[in-house]
């Protein structure tokens, strides 16, 4: 991985987590944007890269369909926005679903993360650096799982890019 990037710290922004809550749960696309937007533009875009593509860490479809949307794939469709990239919501498949991981530690994290990630054979990119895009990061084992599964698929993982850490 070659490019890391976080906007802020959720532990001392209460005020942004509660607008982290709306747009997770509460179903506000254009906020989760507004937030992609303003990340991409307080974190320059990686200049060693050729073409960039964001990959937004998916969601199981139930997941999916339960909050109407990835959260992750509108915050890419921000940085997207002040990049000038794109974004590529079919590249990562999710394979099993999990009730929130909220208030595991590491070791159990990444356990259940392990091989919950694959490349969609039909998204493939292949002249591209993929930057792995998700709205929280609190141990890092979903992004490093999904950069996993980016590296055997014969890809190039870049890196990740979080709105927020835990």
């Amino acid at each position: 991985m070659s490019f890391a990037a976080t906007g802020f710290r959720l532990r001392t922004q209460d005020q942004l987590n509660v607008q982290l809550s709306e747009f997770k749960y509460g179903g506000n696309r254009q906020l989760a944007k507004q937030w992609g937007m303003w990340l991409g533009h307080k974190t320059p875009p990686p200049k060693d890269s050729c073409r960039i593509i964001l990959a937004p860490v998916p969601l199981h479809w139930r997941k999916q369909w339960k909050r109407g949307y990835n959260q992750a794939e509108w915050i890419a469709k921000g940085v997207a926005c002040a990049w000038g990239c794109e974004v590529s919501p079919e590249l990562l498949l999710r394979h099993r679903h999990y009730n929130s991981m909220t208030g595991m530690n590491r070791s159990d994290r990444v356990g259940i993360v392990r091989n919950l990630y694959t490349v969609n054979p039909a998204a493939r990119q292949t002249a591209a650096s993929i930057i792995v895009v998700d709205d929280v990061m609190t141990t890092g084992a979903t992004m490093a799982a999904c950069g996993h599964a980016i590296k055997q698929s014969g890809l190039k993982w870049f890196g990740g890019l979080t709105l927020a850490l835990a």
